[in-house]
């Protein structure tokens, strides 16, 4: 049921001949930014597909070998396998947008009214999905939702499948991420000035890092980000850079800027699972996002042959949150 507001008024002559000041404006108070779905965008790590039953990823998980030799020496002409396939099935969502007869008529007292009103309609539906989308990035597929970081940076490594590859078979542990799951409490010093929580994300960030293949971002939920900060605040460290990409909403943290770690960014999105923290290089993952179907809006269509009296849209993506190489990925999934 939608929230309704009342007002008493007396229709005394003034308020009866004036209108209310009015502006075009419609504020958001569910939330005006999704994170990790506009660092993807600005890092242009999604990727337009044309369609296809399913998307396939060329892996490369081995090199040949070398063999030093001398004049006239036989050398080996073995071969060896070292290229793969992952593969994984599209996946669809949608918002829809409904306009009712009725609201319809009312609305048309006013030009203006009209078209706030389905501007607000179409608003919510596309953000809607976009939230919806950010969300399931940061979470766990299931059903007939994508693929989340949940799946793509596990807590468990050697445990089931993804792109059709078997982790749980150790010759394929080329495709598993890095993960800590031993208890941490972030802002405990076991040595003197050095954070545990610090201490351990640093661990897995160098496990997880090459020299040309650092770690670019760090993501935590709101009560961890504010942990992290805390600590940095606490020793001066905290330095906030700007990189000249477009802002979220309104203030706040823009994308590509925040604290940095080792030179990784540090940011807060509110749909990261609680007492987990990632770190990813974002060239080891993509969004795949179907052509055609790239939160595009339907046209409008009479849903009265359904029986209702209606006008209805759909926001609507075909997509999918792959894994390009997880060894650049890691979590620790156990920090307070």
């Amino acid at each position: 049921m939608a929230s309704i507001q009342t007002e008493t008024v007396s229709y005394d002559q003034l308020f009866s001949l004036a209108e209310r000041t009015e502006t075009d404006r419609i504020s958001d108070n569910i939330g005006n930014s999704q994170p990790t779905l506009d660092l993807f965008h600005a890092a242009g790590q999604v990727e337009l597909a044309s369609g296809g039953e399913s998307i396939s990823e060329d892996l490369l998980y081995a090199y040949q070998d070398i063999e030093w030799m001398s004049d006239r020496q036989g050398v080996s002409t073995s071969d060896k396998e070292g290229v793969t396939q992952a593969i994984y099935p599209w996946r669809f969502a949608l918002a829809p947008i409904n306009i009712s007869k009725t609201d319809e008529l009312k609305a048309q007292a006013s030009a203006n009214k009209a078209m706030d009103f389905a501007t607000s309609k179409i608003t919510m539906a596309r953000q809607g999905l976009r939230t919806g989308i950010n969300t399931a990035m940061n979470g766990l597929s299931s059903g007939k939702i994508m693929l989340g970081n949940q799946d793509l940076v596990r807590d468990s490594v050697a445990v089931g499948t993804l792109g059709g590859i078997n982790l749980a078979n150790s010759a394929n542990s080329w495709f598993r991420n890095n993960a800590y799951t031993t208890s941490v409490t972030f802002t405990t010093q076991t040595v003197a000035t050095i954070y545990n929580g610090w201490d351990a994300v640093g661990a897995q960030y160098e496990a997880a890092s090459d020299v040309n293949e650092e770690i670019t971002h760090i993501a935590a939920g709101s009560t961890l980000y504010n942990k992290m900060l805390t600590s940095l605040e606490g020793h001066g460290y905290t330095q906030f850079v700007g990189r000249g990409k477009a802002a979220l909403g309104a203030g706040g943290q823009r994308v590509g800027s925040g604290p940095n770690f080792r030179g990784a960014i540090v940011y807060k999105d509110r749909a990261v699972a609680a007492s987990h923290i990632y770190g990813y290089n974002i060239m080891a993952m993509k969004l795949k996002v179907m052509r055609g179907a790239n939160f595009s809006r339907l046209p409008f269509a009479e849903a009265h042959a359904s029986g209702v009296l209606a006008k209805v849209s759909f926001y609507l993506v075909g997509i999918q949150f792959v894994a390009l190489n997880p060894r650049r990925t890691f979590v620790l999934s156990a920090v307070s």
